[in-house]
């Protein structure tokens, strides 16, 4: 990697490592990247290793690529880094493009060469083009950055004789710690902040969040190769951005900057203000790929998030999300409870289903957390063999409802399920035996049938408060025992986490989780929430499924 003391190359580099990759970083000074990263990346599983050398220059750095998967060249003098004098813009030129040069020809002097070259672009490559809709199809503009940019990427696509080869067209990328983002957030938290010029040009944004995820996706998805946009699938006028800028920092926008004031300022560089550039991810959006931040409002919500935190702090004690409703294989679903874990809370998840489905799901999803299954019935993590709490039916009780159900409907069909997933299916309760380790009784039959065993059960089971009863699915019962409820569950993690009520935040869906949503400190309800459900949530979402998930995380972090 190259490049990595900037915004993009410092989040990079810290996220290959947090994957376990082995990482050659090439720098100019050694001891200011280590400085940059601090001690954070010494404990991460990867391992880095630091280079000292010249991408603009030939040198010994270059056998370094001699072996690696993949070259992410990111190098390139900072474009707001000062005034654009004649001299500053042969700076800017020559950074990029002899550096791209130089690396690719590494690459072609390598003797196992990287299967991918993933070089850094600006969607200056397209220069001023109004409010019309650009994508990777679109030629080139005019003017110093657009020249700049087809130049810089002929370079890189030279090596495409050796391995796969991305230009990476970033937009303008949000960041709490880089860019151009925290120098706006200081004018504007003062009130001073205002749209630039007339406003009416676009901004295409993204959050560097998402682009470290994308980079990802590049890695993984060998049929994207050539230039792509990489901004987010929301491009908006400077007035929206501005406007919804100063919304989020609670604070008026009422001084917009004239053109000649930057031009003073920034010189040449006021061309990349003032151009509008609206363009759209073709590429990407013909990919499975999901965003964090697709809209402005959450890009810039999250990034203000961040800025405005005290790292030392954790934001949150825990977040409970129910996921009956959600796709394991889901990127974005990894992404956000990596978010979660990176603020410093705690994640669980929560399930109706048995301890052998919830660790599939953990399985498919690659993370690890607790997760509360059979509605409550166990706590597990991903090793089979850690169950951390268990809230099962005694023998005693099993054989009590057995005989039960024997005398209510010969027809009902009765599953015990254990701890491990294992399950006893009979449609003869009354020979039927207890099993160990019992965490739920599944009926399904008629319903004459189930309204006579629960009317039997009443009085003596039900009412009292022995065993918990789920009848949300036409045909089916579920009995389990009196403590075995999702809210007592998270009670006991709290406990164990010494983490206060007011610090639980619950993201729910399902109908099983009234109690939950009564009892957390603070509880949203996704879109298609039940309205016994919802009723009891702090918020009401517009949006399902795991949108609505990220937004939630969002809004408690």
């Amino acid at each position: 990697m190259t490049g990595g003391s900037g915004t993009v190359g410092r989040r990079l580099l810290m996220d290959r490592l947090r994957r376990g990759d082995e990482v050659l970083a090439l720098t100019r000074n050694a001891s200011k990247l280590k400085e940059r990263l601090g001690i954070a990346h010494e404990n991460l599983p990867g391992e880095l290793k630091v280079i000292e050398g010249d991408p603009t220059v030939p040198g010994t750095w270059q056998a370094s690529i001699d072996g690696c998967d993949a070259v992410v060249h990111l190098a390139g003098a900072g474009i707001m880094d000062q005034r654009w004098s004649s001299a500053y813009c042969a700076t800017i030129r020559e950074s990029r493009i002899d550096s791209t040069y130089q690396v690719v020809r590494a690459i072609k002097q390598a003797s196992h060469r990287p299967r991918v070259l993933l070089n850094a672009s600006a969607i200056g490559f397209y220069g001023d083009r109004d409010d019309r809709q650009l994508d990777e199809t679109d030629d080139p503009g005019t003017g110093f950055l657009a020249e700049t940019c087809a130049e810089w990427e002929s370079q890189a696509l030279k090596a495409e004789s050796c391995c796969r080869v991305i230009c990476m067209r970033f937009g303008m990328i949000l960041d709490h710690d880089g860019g151009a983002l925290p120098r706006m957030l200081r004018i504007f938290k003062l009130g001073l902040g205002g749209r630039l010029g007339s406003g009416r040009q676009y901004v295409s944004w993204i959050t560097c969040q998402d682009v470290i995820a994308m980079i990802e996706h590049f890695f993984r998805r060998s049929e994207i190769r050539g230039p792509v946009n990489v901004v987010s699938p929301d491009p908006v006028t400077n007035r929206a951005f501005t406007g919804e800028l100063a919304r989020i920092v609670r604070r008026p926008a009422w001084f917009p900057v004239p053109r000649f004031a930057l031009k003073l300022v920034l010189g040449g560089a006021a061309e990349i203000v003032f151009s509008s550039q609206r363009v759209v991810p073709k590429i990407v959006l013909s990919t499975p790929f999901e965003w964090m931040s697709p809209t402005i409002h959450r890009g810039l919500r999250s990034v203000i998030r961040d800025q405005d935190r005290d790292p030392e702090t954790p934001t949150c004690g825990m977040v409970v999300i129910e996921i009956d409703s959600l796709s394991p294989g889901a990127p974005l679903l990894r992404r956000v409870l990596r978010q979660v874990d990176e603020a410093g809370a705690r994640v669980v998840l929560a399930t109706s289903m048995g301890p052998e489905g919830a660790r599939e799901f953990l399985v498919q999803s690659r993370v690890d957390c607790p997760v509360i299954a059979a509605d409550g019935a166990v706590i597990i993590q991903r090793d089979v063999d850690s169950v951390l709490h268990r809230c099962t039916i005694p023998p005693e009780t099993q054989a009590g409802l057995l005989a039960i159900i024997a005398g209510c409907d010969s027809s009902l069909e009765v599953t015990l399920e254990d701890l491990a997933g294992k399950r006893r299916v009979t449609n003869e309760p009354a020979s039927t035996q207890p099993i160990q380790d019992c965490i739920r009784i599944r009926l399904s039959g008629t319903a004459k049938g189930l309204d006579s065993f629960l009317q039997t059960i009443g009085p003596d089971w039900w009412q009292p408060g022995h065993v918990q009863i789920h009848r949300d699915r036409p045909g089916r019962v579920e009995v389990l025992v009196g403590m075995a409820e999702r809210s007592v569950a998270v009670q006991w993690l709290a406990r164990r986490w010494n983490v206060d009520r007011e610090e639980v935040n619950a993201i729910l869906s399902g109908v099983r989780s009234s109690g939950l949503a009564q009892w957390c400190g603070q509880s949203i309800a996704l879109h298609d929430a039940p309205q016994q459900v919802s009723q009891f949530c702090d918020r009401i979402l517009e949006l399902k499924g795991i949108d609505g998930v990220a937004d939630a995380v969002d809004s408690f972090l």
